[in-house]
């Protein structure tokens, strides 16, 4: 089998929380991990990160975690006029609050002519809404969705608003875009509400299931994508295919508290590795399931995968294997 690369494209950065401490972050950056490691363990390919930092602490502390893990920063481009990203977590009415430093690093990825190259040989790509807040790197993102006709393209919207400010990280004109590049669109169902109002398209007064569904199947009509699949948190995930089908699984509990941040990201990663390797929709979603149980029974972002997901994945990997392959 030829290598599969899955690449990440947007932004890397800190999250910084009351206390001080700091964490690895940023979609895109955590869909390249997860899918990395999943696909190194396999022996069947790579996770690769496209985006850009400083020379900073912040910056080498990305590099740094990028070369222990046995993963490529070609791609991670240097911008020493901008710093590192960085976003301020903290409780505010006992809810969590967010402000996102404008004017980071990854607003400013470098369209490098190797960019183009990588397009033409990944076989999925993960993007976002926030990382085209600027020009320069909503015109690299673009730039290389364009280039690379034959890869899956996973459109996780992440829909981000600065607590303190109510400013946006997101237009109508890149949910628009988004969608329509888009082979695959991923949502969590509060955002798939304002995503639909958003874009002037009907959506259901009810937040039950079946209103999520018919929310689904209006965005999937909308546009040329060939799946779009909503995450619910514990009560599971919903995925909606051109033909039509349609699948609810709850994900696996843990036994610790649970911890979100990352999950979503992580289910990505086992959504693009199902969808590449030409899994059914229910083998799809039970690895992303799985994945993103593994991620909430940790407090990190990108914590190592468990051996019952790895067996999971081989188990399922071998057995879609022709006689040949084996």
């Amino acid at each position: 089998m030829k290598p599969l690369i899955f690449v990440g494209i947007g932004e890397a950065l800190y999250d910084v929380f009351e206390d001080g401490t700091e964490a690895l972050g940023g979609a895109p950056l955590n869909v390249a991990v997860h899918a990395h490691q999943l696909a190194h363990r396999l022996g069947i390919g790579s996770g690769v990160p496209v985006s850009c930092v400083n020379f900073d602490r912040r910056g080498e502390g990305i590099v740094d975690f990028l070369r222990r893990r046995g993963m490529s920063d070609r791609y991670v481009g240097r911008d020493p006029g901008h710093p590192t990203g960085r976003v301020s977590v903290f409780l505010r009415n006992g809810e969590p609050g967010y402000q996102i430093e404008p004017d980071a690093a990854w607003d400013y990825i470098p369209d490098r002519p190797e960019l183009a190259e990588l397009a033409g040989r990944c076989v999925a790509v993960s993007f976002g809404s926030l990382a085209q807040r600027s020009p320069v790197s909503r015109g690299t993102i673009r730039r290389f969705l364009q280039n690379a006709p034959q890869a899956i393209r996973l459109y996780d919207v992440n829909l981000r608003r600065n607590t303190l400010t109510g400013e946006a990280g997101y237009s109508p004109e890149i949910l628009e875009y988004g969608c329509r590049a888009a082979t695959i669109i991923k949502a969590n169902h509060s955002e798939l509400f304002v995503l639909l109002d958003l874009l002037g398209i009907p959506s259901p007064a009810a937040r039950s299931v079946e209103g999520i569904r018919r929310g689904m199947e209006n965005l999937r009509a909308r546009f040329p994508a060939r799946a779009v699949v909503v995450t619910r948190g514990a009560a599971g995930t919903m995925a909606l295919g051109r033909q039509g089908e349609f699948d609810q699984r709850t994900p696996a509990t843990t036994t610790e508290a649970p911890h979100p941040v990352g999950a979503g990201d992580a289910c990505s990663a086992g959504i693009l590795l199902g969808t590449a390797l030409g899994w059914d929709l229910a083998a799809t979603m039970e690895l992303a399931n799985r994945m993103g149980a593994d991620v909430t029974a940790h407090p990190s972002a990108t914590p190592p995968l468990s051996q019952r997901t790895l067996h999971y994945a081989a188990a399922r990997l071998e057995a879609s294997r022709s006689p040949g392959e084996r």
